[in-house]
């Protein structure tokens, strides 16, 4: 399923649900809602959400940076330390190295960055910087795609905002339908490993118009939801302002 049909699937199923449960919605649930929609795929370099929060020009300045830091290395050892000659070059060949590689290099900088930053200013901080670290080396639709990685999300959202629940709820309901969404496709998903069982429902499939359909149906599903939930039951007055 394509980023942007779980955002819209994702985020419109769990705040209606979160409307129907009575919470008071915010914009800070709403967000959570938007980040866990997308958020299991982040093991996926090439995927929306890591598309947009590492960006093209952001992968061009660590090539710029990788490419400086090779250069650097070469001239200043150029004759003490012939060795780093060879560190050089792999600095340079690192730089030429494919999109998705650099990203899940960023990633890990950036991650390692965040959670040293973290034990200094602020806790939330270690806590997004070892989501990128974990989900810059996992495989994709590894551990992000269980129903522990929902749990710890749950978690977390509850340890940010306790006085919120509409938070916790939102954002867990998202991430879990993200899941959901998944275990439609031919290749499913292993929500409690070790345990080798798969909730795979295979309804759509890659480069079939099964996908489309799908996809498109799901859409149509949600905006219906939403409709009767917000403006025919009246949801709309949980939100706060």
């Amino acid at each position: 399923m394509k980023g942007s049909t779980h955002l819209v699937v994702s985020t419109g199923i769990s705040l209606s649900i979160s409307a129907l449960l009575d919470v008071s919605l915010t914009p800070a649930a709403a967000a959570a809602a938007v980040i866990g929609s997308l958020l299991p795929d982040l093991d996926e370099p090439n995927g929306m959400l890591a598309n947009r929060t590492f960006p093209k020009p952001a992968i061009r300045a660590l090539q710029i940076a990788l490419l400086l830091a090779a250069g650097a290395a070469v001239w200043l050892t150029r004759a003490q330390y012939p060795l780093n000659w060879a560190a050089g070059a792999v600095i340079g060949l690192t730089a030429i190295a494919s999109t998705r590689w650099l990203r899940q290099l960023l990633m890990l900088i950036v991650g390692g960055a965040l959670t040293i930053g973290g034990t200094v200013y602020d806790a939330r901080l270690t806590a997004a910087g070892l989501t990128l670290v974990i989900c810059a080396l996992v495989p994709h639709r590894g551990f992000t795609h269980t129903l522990y990685a929902t749990a710890f999300w749950s978690a977390a959202l509850y340890w940010m905002a306790p006085q919120s629940p509409a938070v916790p709820i939102a954002g867990g309901l998202s991430y879990l339908l993200h899941l959901l969404a998944d275990a439609l496709s031919q290749r499913g998903i292993q929500p409690l490993p070790p345990l080798p069982w798969k909730l795979r429902i295979p309804l759509m499939r890659s480069g079939k118009s099964s996908a489309a359909v799908v996809e498109t149906a799901a859409i149509g599903v949600t905006f219906i939801f939403a409709w009767i939930v917000f403006f025919q039951m009246g949801g709309w007055r949980l939100w706060m302002h």
